[in-house]
């Protein structure tokens, strides 16, 4: 079995102390059983030490904030005091793993680093294209062969990489046309081998879409708004798009900031599509990424946001409150079908 991660993923490195943003804080942490099992056994007083920042057994195992929603052994410089004191062991699996995130298919691992991270929305906002998957050297063993739909949903999915990051078209454009792919390739799931072919047809067409209104960007932005939320920062860029609507219409910009959204949607594509994909759903994973987009370029716009490390952090913060809260992500996704739905269907002309 191959172990596949995008170019960048070997430049990472955590922040720690530096991180501007710690993902001890602020979030509901849960405990693998070897970590709780580890903690729950360990001897004497650093025992009870590691006891006293855990649930206990037979309750949901997670660490225990403090008043300020900081994981209890996050010291005053954001380090763990639990790695520091005991070592590696003491770190549960997410702590360990965070932010990156695997996906298992039949002969590969695909593994990336996810966008709710400060240090990999700087890494994939500003890693210049083309999106390439490098090898990692800790392979599974078991493998099995890919059955053919998975090997025309990577030719699709490449196609939608190298479609993303061209820029002879404009980035709104793009997305048009990429949104119409997917409600096109789910009217012809039935046909899985002629899905490469109609993809390439789809995308050197114009999108055959309506335009998009002000109400459709206040109907966005309430999608966003409607959702549960983590942080005040958040709410005051929402609340800051409330007063200019037409700021989500386009995620048209200059051209750095295209480029860095159209790697956001890569990353969201190479996140999201196989799984979907795999269970039969085209057209989610298609429709995201300019439900997306959009969100976020208006959210630059409404913020002021000029320089790269302020989009990092819009682009950050959209990951921390709706891609990685499952039931939020779920949601908006599900409102940005409805909000595509609303629009001319291309296969309705095929």
């Amino acid at each position: 079995m191959k172990h596949l991660a995008p170019a960048y993923y070997g430049a990472f490195t955590c922040l720690a102390d530096r991180c501007r943003d710690n993902c001890c804080i602020g979030w509901e942490i849960g405990i693998d059983p070897d970590t709780a099992a580890f903690y729950d056994s360990f001897p004497g007083e650093t025992g009870d030490w590691l006891r006293s920042g855990i649930t206990p057994p037979g309750t949901d195992r997670c660490f225990l904030p403090d008043s300020q929603g900081r994981c209890r052994f996050l010291d005053e410089k954001n380090l763990c005091t639990a790695y520091l004191r005991v070592g590696e062991q003491a770190m549960a699996e997410i702590c360990r793993e965070h932010p990156r995130f695997h996906n298992w298919y039949a002969d590969v691992l695909e593994t990336g680093l996810g966008l709710c991270c400060e240090e990999t929305a700087r890494l994939i906002l500003t890693t210049p294209g083309p999106f390439t998957l490098t090898g990692l050297p800790d392979c599974p063993d078991e493998a099995e062969e890919p059955d053919p739909f998975l090997t025309v949903l990577r030719t699709v999915r490449e196609m939608v990489f190298r479609f993303l990051e061209d820029p002879a078209l404009p980035l709104a454009e793009r997305l048009r046309r990429l949104t119409g792919l997917g409600w096109t390739l789910q009217h012809h799931l039935a046909d899985p081998a002629g899905l490469p072919a109609l993809c390439r047809e789809t995308l050197a067409k114009p999108a055959a879409l309506s335009p998009l209104t002000e109400a459709d960007g206040r109907e966005l932005l309430t999608a966003a708004r409607e959702l549960e939320r983590l942080s005040d920062e958040w709410e005051a860029l929402l609340t800051l798009g409330e007063s200019t609507p037409s700021a989500f219409l386009s995620p048209s910009a200059s051209p750095e900031e295209e480029a860095e959204l159209a790697r956001i949607g890569v990353y969201l594509i190479y996140r999201y599509f196989l799984p979907l994909a795999l269970d039969g759903d085209l057209c989610s994973p298609l429709c995201f990424p300019e439900a997306a987009l959009r969100l976020i370029r208006g959210l630059w716009q409404c913020g002021g946001a000029a320089e790269p490390a302020e989009r990092q952090r819009i682009a950050q913060l959209f990951s921390k409150e709706i891609e990685y809260s499952e039931e939020n992500r779920e949601e908006f996704c599900q409102a940005a079908l409805s909000w595509c739905a609303r629009q001319s269907r291309p296969h309705q002309e095929v």
